[in-house]
């Protein structure tokens, strides 16, 4: 089985890629995993590498070999890819593109996941039922924290979206690991996404992608 799929993401995870689209066709959501548990179904590079030698990006437009469903829990999207055979770039998207096949769904969702805070709780993801939403953004500002825990830096994000304002959102887009503190943009459309498993039982909401608009 195939499926032909616009690349909205390409983010980090497990030191690897977390890949998701939009079929061309249906409109709906696919998150491409593999069968790799050690990192949480995350693809690797080979995986995402066209018979050129060329790695897929956002905005490709793809025909990917599947294999099945992997949906579980929130995480509805999932597709198994085929590992085996090589994808196929078909060609290329534009932003505007993404919003006719799969216009913004800012009034589908009136929060961000049910709530205004970073993260869902584990007493409540039974009631979501998907893990990734495309949404216009507005006043978007990255900024770098250190983790309390890990002490590591952390990229955050704040932004306001269906006039609330958002803070402290994890960002996984990895342009903008290195940015210093200041504002994207005026207005960006934004991929969010919901993580497979909880940390310390909160399931924290993440900016997989930033199309930032040029004012």
């Amino acid at each position: 089985m195939k499926q032909d799929v616009v690349i909205l993401t390409r983010s980090s995870k497990y030191r690897n890629f977390c890949v998701a689209g939009v079929d061309i066709n249906t409109g709906e959501w696919v998150r491409l995993v593999s069968d790799n548990s050690v990192i949480h179904g995350a693809l690797n590079k080979d995986d995402i590498t066209y018979e050129n030698g060329v790695s897929c990006k956002e905005l490709d437009v793809v025909t990917v070999p599947i294999n099945g469903t992997a949906s579980e829990g929130h995480q509805s999207e999932n597709k198994l890819i085929n590992t085996k055979k090589r994808w196929e770039k078909l060609g290329t998207a534009t932003i505007q593109d993404i919003i006719r096949i799969h216009p913004v769904e800012n009034k589908r969702h009136r929060y961000l996941y049910g709530s205004m805070r970073e993260y869902v709780g584990k007493d409540e993801i039974e009631n979501i039922d998907y893990s990734l939403t495309f949404i216009e953004v507005f006043d978007l500002e990255i900024c770098q924290k250190t983790n309390e825990f890990t002490g590591r830096p952390k990229t955050k994000a704040s932004f306001i979206y269906n006039n609330v304002k958002y803070e402290n959102i994890a960002v996984t887009d990895s342009r903008y690991y290195t940015m210093q503190n200041g504002k994207v943009s005026d207005r960006a459309y934004l991929v969010i996404s919901l993580p497979d498993a909880p940390v310390n039982d909160r399931y924290y909401k993440f900016v997989a992608k930033i199309f930032a608009v040029n004012n």
